[in-house]
């Protein structure tokens, strides 16, 4: 992601004990924003909090990654000791995503406590909607754990299918696979609820096609994450510009 590596740019001399990660080759480069020099102890606190924020930031989207690959690639099916394993791996990211988000966000507040003390009333106004911005990347990611946790919750609630259960659930996945409708064990036409995240109402599917359906649905409510890194990549120049 870029944000980190915006921040190293503008804060190049400031004293920061957790700078942000780097951002890997294969992403694109940054946009020229310019060298700010952190040189007042009121400006070396902000960068401290902004640093350690985009920190956890960047960790919380590696964790959306690796939960992405558990969800389409883990074997749920496999056994029971699989489906047990490849929901701790779930349960794993959801702990560090949520506890690395509310630390984030932590930061994010002494950090608005810090721009109370910014006397220019035009900085003071660039640096809320910095904090604005990362704010709402690391509120996301709060919220795509917790909504996470009550998929584990789901999963962990779900009993395990026998041979013939799984076979079954797989015949009604294929049958019904394009439609919005479907049909029961009796034959009648039943509404199909696609709700990866665990549905009382959902018609039988195995746990692979469940946890594949999750994985689609959880990267489309992870896509707003982006905007919001952008945004306050864009706003650190103009945050800064008076330090």
């Amino acid at each position: 992601m870029n944000l980190a590596l915006a921040l190293a740019a503008v804060f190049a001399a400031a004293t920061v004990s957790s700078p942000g990660p780097q951002a890997s080759p294969t992403e694109a480069p940054l946009r020229e924003i310019g060298r700010v020099r952190a040189t007042t102890p009121q400006c070396k606190t902000l960068a401290a909090h902004a640093s350690a924020a985009v920190d956890q930031e960047q960790q919380g989207d590696r964790r959306v990654v690796l939960t992405l690959i558990s969800f389409r690639t883990d074997e749920f099916d496999k056994s029971v000791i699989a489906k047990s394993h490849s929901t701790t791996d779930l349960r794993h990211e959801y702990v560090a995503m949520r506890a690395g988000a509310v630390a984030g966000l932590a930061e994010m507040k002494a950090f608005r406590e810090s721009i109370k003390e910014v006397t220019d009333e035009t900085q003071r106004a660039d640096l809320e909607k910095f904090a604005d911005a990362l704010a709402g990347a690391l509120e996301r990611q709060k919220k795509l754990a917790e909504e996470l946790g009550r998929y584990i919750a789901w999963l962990d609630s779900q009993e395990w299918m026998s041979d013939q259960q799984r076979d079954d659930a797989q015949h009604w996945h294929m049958q019904n696979l394009t439609n919005s409708v479907g049909k029961d064990s009796n034959g009648q036409l039943v509404q199909i609820f696609h709700n990866p995240f665990g549905d009382y109402n959902n018609q039988p599917e195995t746990f692979n096609h469940a946890a594949r359906r999750a994985g689609d649905e959880f990267e489309l409510r992870a896509a707003p994450i982006s905007g919001d890194e952008d945004a306050a990549a864009k706003r650190i120049e103009p945050a800064f510009k008076g330090c």
